[in-house]
């Protein structure tokens, strides 16, 4: 009788052990995927740069996530609330403080609204070549029916431009965002 409840015991632990160890070689593996994935996506808005140094944030801006300086310029990673949850972005700006590159990293945001933020070229590429004054309503046009969503994504790229500058500029929204 104990024999016949050992072995599927043992099988059933080594299993399971089996799995734990796979488990922790693809989390190995999904890691360096995401570090590479990110690396390409710098290179990629930054045009230009090869290397980057991670350097810490010490400043008092909530909405800048991470720092990645390169030869001509920066990644910063800037996460801020939008209407549904935050939305975190990558903006890269020159040494000079223009921005060069963006994209939205996560955003969940309502469909067909705010959502649209993603994918519409002519909302994004207004900040496009800005220096930090970003401002919906001004000098931005707002995605139609997503004033929130429109005003934290220029909230983002103005507080990667006044990283970049060493400028203390607002931009235009509430904490809320509205």
């Amino acid at each position: 009788m104990k024999k016949n409840f050992l072995i599927p015991f043992v099988s059933i632990l080594l299993t399971g052990l089996l799995l734990l160890g796979l488990s922790a070689g693809l989390n190995g593996i999904a890691a360096k995927n995401a570090r590479e994935e990110h690396l390409s996506i710098m290179k990629t808005l930054l045009h230009g740069s090869e290397t980057f140094v991670v350097e810490e944030y010490t400043g008092d801006d909530e909405n800048i996530v991470s720092v990645h300086k390169a030869e001509n310029g920066y990644v910063i990673e800037t996460t801020t609330p939008g209407y549904a949850k935050d939305i975190t972005m990558l903006v890269a700006v020159t040494n000079e403080g223009k921005v060069v590159g963006l994209v939205i990293r996560e955003m969940h945001e309502t469909p067909s609204l705010g959502l649209n933020a993603l994918s519409d070229a002519d909302f994004l590429s207004q900040f496009l070549n800005t220096s930090g004054d970003a401002e919906v309503g001004t000098n931005v046009d707002a995605i139609t029916g997503a004033t929130v969503t429109s005003k934290a994504i220029a909230r983002c790229i103005n507080s990667a431009v006044a990283y970049v500058t060493g400028a203390d500029i607002d931009s235009g929204a509430t904490s809320w965002g509205g």
